[in-house]
């Protein structure tokens, strides 16, 4: 939309571009002071803030879409049935012209492409990049005369020695949400069959009931088995498991990058005692790969008249040095190469080992963190009520892996599946 931005001596036309995220409304974001920083550089444009609480946003974004209203730009999901029914409905435009004017291909890599694109054509901007790790009480274990492990074996010491310590629980895990031992099946998953298995069940002939994911299921099932996540894997939530970890009662858990803000909040000046370290390889010769996944993508609204002041937007949020260190002072990780802003972040010591953690492996190759936000919802919900089983014995690894394949089959056959995802130079 278009008004009027009056100045001494001067009436100059202003565009109005609304962006909505999610968030609680009255709470502050940081696409607020991105947006604000904008606005000053660019004074013939106005970036509009809206933000709304997921229950209230999704509802009411593909009505508002459809109608030919809503918000010119906005954030949302990159899974599979979410971006799909606003590009086959042709809600959202195609930025691939953008992609190429302003060079995106420089800083967005492979992995967030496979994800934002299909049918050569870009649809989104990742957002930003979660990874995972094991974060562990350095004080807890220096005490206890231990150091990360650098092989299986090592680990299971680990584990062993806590519990002599009185540890009950070595490794939290929140398995009562179900959620964060899927964060173990993505990582597990994509190490024993590697980036080009996983991409090969993606968007090949490949099959979840494979061997090397039967395998992976049943070294999952034996950790819990030998106590590793504590004599019930599933009976605490995210939540409780979290505030013990920060307590200094777990001592170990495998989580995502996003905990970090809140550890900070809540361990105070007890964040120094905290580290991150990368599981080490579960069978000899294996290797470690980087695990990452966007969050979110943003999308520009397909009946929008002002598209080229939305790609000079996302632009500058995800591509410009400036906007880029400010969404990484703020606890968002955004896309690509973090060299040129690394240096100069104000951020916890926690995050940059996150980060540091996955750039030591990531010459070997990138797997997904969180295969859930990249399979169907059906899918999802088998895996987490089968992973739940596995972890209590009461299914067998390849009855998971076979529960998992015939919903991906079937999901597939539908074509409710992530199509590949490739955008010409």
């Amino acid at each position: 939309m278009q008004s009027i931005l009056w100045m001494p001596g001067l009436a100059l036309a202003q565009t109005e571009i609304a962006l909505w995220v999610t968030g609680e409304p009255g709470t502050a974001v940081v696409y607020e002071e991105i947006a604000a920083q904008y606005n000053r550089l660019h004074p013939e444009t106005r970036i509009v803030v809206t933000k709304n609480s997921s229950d209230i946003f999704n509802p009411a974004l593909v009505p508002a879409l459809s109608s030919g209203e809503g918000p010119d730009l906005f954030s949302f999901g990159t899974g599979p049935g979410q971006p799909a029914a606003l590009i086959e409905g042709g809600l959202v435009a195609d930025l691939t012209p953008y992609y190429r004017q302003y060079g995106w291909a420089r800083t967005l890599p492979a992995s967030v492409i496979a994800v934002t694109a299909s049918d050569g054509k870009l649809w989104a901007i990742g957002n930003e990049v979660e990874t995972t790790a094991m974060v562990y009480n350095k004080d807890i274990f220096q005490k206890l005369g231990l150091s990360p492990p650098k092989t299986f074996q090592e680990l299971a010491d680990t584990v062993g020695k806590l519990k002599q310590a009185g540890y009950e629980i070595p490794i939290g895990l929140g398995g009562a949400d179900r959620w964060p031992i899927s964060h173990w099946q993505s990582m597990m998953f994509g190490r024993y069959a590697g980036p080009e298995g996983l991409q090969n069940v993606m968007f090949g002939d490949g099959r979840w009931n494979a061997p090397v994911f039967v395998a992976a299921a049943a070294k999952l099932q034996q950790m819990a088995t030998d106590g590793f996540f504590g004599p019930n894997p599933t009976a605490s939530g995210f939540a409780e498991v979290m505030e013990q970890v920060w307590a200094g009662k777990i001592p170990m858990t495998f989580t995502g990058s996003f905990v970090v803000p809140t550890g900070v909040k809540t361990a105070a000046d007890r964040i120094a005692d905290f580290g991150v370290f990368q599981i080490p390889p579960f069978e000899n010769g294996q290797p470690e790969y980087a695990t990452e996944s966007i969050g979110s993508g943003w999308y520009a609204n397909a009946a929008s008249r002002n598209k080229d002041e939305i790609a000079s937007f996302l632009d500058y949020v995800f591509f410009s040095p400036e906007s880029r260190l400010t969404l990484l002072n703020n606890g968002t990780v955004p896309v690509g190469d973090l060299d040129e802003i690394l240096a100069k972040a104000n951020i916890p010591e926690l995050a940059r080992e996150f980060s540091k953690t996955a750039d030591q492996s990531r010459a070997n190759g990138t797997i997904y963190a969180f295969l859930d936000t990249v399979t169907p919802a059906d899918m999802t919900t088998v895996t987490y009520d089968g992973l739940q089983a596995l972890l209590l014995g009461q299914m067998t690894p390849q009855q998971f892996a076979d529960d998992v394949e015939a919903v991906w089959a079937t999901a597939k056959a539908e074509g409710k599946v992530l199509k590949p995802g490739t955008v010409p130079n």
